[in-house]
Order: structure tokens, then C-alpha cells, then sequence
């Protein structure tokens, strides 16, 4: 399998999306691909709340090709119905997720490697991984960008384990 990186409009600062593709770990970083994609988000837009429901984005990216993961990017401020905000979401294991740098923009110093942390968190996701309770796993549950600053750019054993067996294993 291999990551796909789209940049959803509007997206986030372009500079970060380069870190965030030279900055994923194996085996994500294996022959990544980033590519554009026109995307309406009106029918995801609630304009009582000013955001972009996650859930109904996910469901609106095309189906990745087969043996690839699809992860869009984009600068828009999200949510799901029972949470005020999300950094990103994923439908667990169909290969498909979002991830914004909306929330994680202060300090703007930060947001390059929040959007990696969370990104190897959202790929995760797309292939079937839980959370983590391990703590500085990329895969631990975060509510608050400053816990993204504790969280390690990597998985732990026991998570790198299992995305290696699903990462290698076919659609």
C-alpha cells in the first residue's frame, strides 16, 4: 500500500504539505504521492457552526486507487456531530481520511510538525489502527494541538507492528 496526499482547497500552506510528505516514516514514506483534487464542500458545510462536518468530507473523497490510502489536506475548520472540532478523521480501515490545519496553526512554528504527527494519526486510521494508550505514540488520542506536541512523528512497536501487517497485506 502506499499514501496518497491530497490537497484539498482551501489547503493548507504549501510548505507544510512538502514537510508533511518528506517527513512521514516508513512504510508510509514509501513512493508517497501528492496530488490536487477539486472538491465541493458546500454539502458538508453547517453555517449555523461556520465548519465543515469531517465525516461527510471523508465520504466525498473518490475511492483511492487500489493499493493506496487517500488522506486530503485542507485548511478548513472541522467537526463531527457529537465533537465541537476534530484535527481530522477517518473511516477506520476504508483507506480514506481528512486531516485540517485549521486548529493547529498557533504557533504557526508548530503546525508542520502537528500536520506530520497527525497525518502518521489519520493514515493509521485509514488502515484499520485504533487508538494508542501508549503515550507518544502517534496513534494516541489528542483533543488539544498542545497534546500533538507530545506525541512522537512515529507509532510504537506494538502499532508500527500492526501497520506493518496491514500496510503489506492487499486491498
Amino acid at each position: 500500500m502506499r499514501a496518497r496526499l491530497a490537497v484539498l482547497h482551501p489547503g493548507p500552506d504549501p510548505e507544510v504539505v512538502v514537510a508533511v510528505l518528506r517527513g512521514l516514516p516508513a512504510p508510509l514514506s514509501l513512493e508517497p504521492a501528492l496530488v490536487e483534487l477539486r472538491l465541493d464542500m458546500e454539502p458538508c458545510r453547517d453555517a449555523r457552526r461556520g465548519q465543515v462536518d469531517a465525516g461527510c468530507l471523508v465520504d466525498r473523497l473518490p475511492p483511492p486507487p487500489a493499493g493506496w490510502t487517500l488522506l486530503g489536506l485542507t485548511g478548513v475548520d472541522l467537526f463531527l456531530p457529537a465533537l465541537t472540532h476534530v484535527f481530522g478523521a477517518s473511516r477506520l480501515g476504508q483507506r480514506r481520511g481528512v486531516l485540517s490545519s485549521f486548529r493547529l496553526r498557533d504557533p504557526p512554528q508548530r503546525l508542520a510538525r502537528r500536520m506530520l504527527v497527525e497525518a502518521v494519526h489519520e493514515l493509521g486510521h485509514t488502515v484499520g489502527l485504533l487508538h494508542c494508550p501508549v503515550p507518544g505514540c502517534a496513534m494516541q488520542r489528542t483533543l488539544w494541538p498542545e497534546g500533538i506536541d507530545l506525541k512522537r512523528a512515529e507509532l510504537c512497536p506494538a502499532c508500527h507492528d500492526a501497520l506493518l501487517a496491514r500496510w503489506s497485506s492487499p486491498d
